[in-house]
């Protein structure tokens, strides 16, 4: 009798300490869960015994991965860094975050700190600028039209980017007389100084077209060239024998064409030049009479027969075979179709309504977040994230939020 009561005892006490040893392997499970949610989403590494990790804790302990993830977008670090660098690599063509602060990545941080509609990134008339930014208009467009001084400056300062930008509900251009006025095609950051600078500068506005696609779209030209449209929009700049062969131009250079051409008049009006984008009917720059970028039609000779850009209306090519599938596209909130619009508020309309964009940014913050890319076979992971950020009122807080919880990123 004393030996079977040892054994129960004995088996008692066991399964007593593998209880405990399990429940203490899952507290420290959760623990370390929740301290991986937290730097993912700030990009720096925390002390356990930091306030923010205990609540952390507190929130692993019931379950609350959600809460962990909410709460890790309260803390400075994750506009100062992961937002930043977001913002950073999309603003321009080195596609680095090794930058200063600029205007396009403030409007982003800014967005994402107000919790409003994402899509406003690509049409809105709106700036986030550091506080009493505009009480002097002079140093203003010296330090913001003409320089990326204004947000260097609140960068150098290493200070918390939540507290020092402030929205304005208008985006502004330098004029002929050097003066800040209302931008009259305002595009988001498309019309901002950095991506203005980056894509509109010498050339022809081709990488404009381009670079929209590249960062808000996720794809490279040469995915979505198509040379099944006809080739009405290409303009007279584009050989149509390369080296004495049409073929060439029929099989090479007529889909990339048809795509960036298509769209391009959009920015018909726009360029950079000495140091700011200018809007032709504020600044005209090197315009025509109508206020067509000279660009637009230069070295006329190379095809006379090719299109002549005479207004900012633009056409969308990307609508045929798996471009339609592809893009999603939805149109202009229904002021005009899919298929055409004009200047560069249409065209950044075009694109944020479009469900490769809900997909893009999905991607964008999965990778900043997790620090990886799925494979290309693995993008319906960012498709269902779209959806997601479409129903959550395209809040991009909400979007990094969604990214570390995704079962794909740990």
């Amino acid at each position: 009798m004393r030996i079977v009561m040892f054994t129960v005892v004995a088996w008692a006490s066991l399964l007593s300490g593998l209880i405990t040893s399990t429940a203490q392997a899952q507290t420290q499970a959760q623990k370390d869960d929740a301290k991986w949610i937290v730097e993912r989403i700030t990009g720096v590494k925390w002390a356990a015994n930091d306030p923010v990790m205990q609540q952390a804790y507190a929130l692993a302990a019931s379950g609350n991965r959600a809460g962990i993830a909410a709460l890790a977008t309260k803390q400075s670090q994750f506009l100062n860094i992961t937002v930043k660098n977001f913002g950073l690599k999309m603003s321009t063509r080195d596609e680095t975050d090794q930058i200063p602060l600029n205007d396009f990545t403030a409007d982003i941080i800014g967005v994402t700190r107000d919790e409003t509609d994402a899509r406003e990134l690509l049409y809105g008339n709106f700036s986030y600028l550091p506080p009493n930014a505009l009480s002097d208009m002079g140093a203003y467009v010296k330090n913001a039209l003409q320089s990326q001084q204004l947000f260097s400056a609140v960068d150098d300062r290493k200070t918390d980017f939540g507290s020092q930008l402030e929205r304005s509900n208008v985006q502004r251009v330098l004029s002929s007389s050097n003066d800040a006025v209302i931008n009259p095609d305002p595009a988001g950051v498309l019309t901002s100084q950095t991506f203005m600078g980056a894509h509109a500068i010498a050339g022809t506005n081709r990488r404009v077209i381009e670079y929209t696609f590249r960062e808000f779209m996720c794809i490279p030209i040469d995915q979505w060239a198509d040379a099944s449209a006809a080739d009405v929009r290409i303009a007279r700049d584009v050989d149509r024998f390369p080296g004495g062969d049409n073929n060439r131009y029929e099989t090479t250079c007529k889909a990339c064409h048809n795509m960036m051409d298509g769209f391009r008049g959009a920015f018909a009006k726009w360029t950079y030049e000495n140091n700011t984008a200018k809007y032709s009917s504020v600044n005209r720059g090197s315009s025509d009479s109508k206020g067509i970028m000279n660009k637009y039609n230069q070295n006329s000779s190379v095809y006379p027969g090719g299109f002549i850009t005479t207004d900012d209306s633009w056409i969308n090519n990307a609508t045929r075979g798996v471009n339609l599938s592809r893009f999603g596209w939805r149109g202009l909130d229904g002021r005009n179709p899919a298929s055409a619009g004009n200047g560069a508020n249409d065209f950044g309309h075009l694109i944020a309504n479009s469900q490769r964009f809900s997909s893009c940014m999905a991607k964008r913050a999965f990778q900043e977040v997790c620090r990886k890319s799925l494979a290309d076979s693995d993008f319906s992971v960012y498709q269902s994230m779209g959806t997601q950020f479409e129903a959550s009122g395209y809040n991009l807080k909400k979007l990094f939020q969604a990214a570390a919880l995704n079962s794909r990123c740990k």
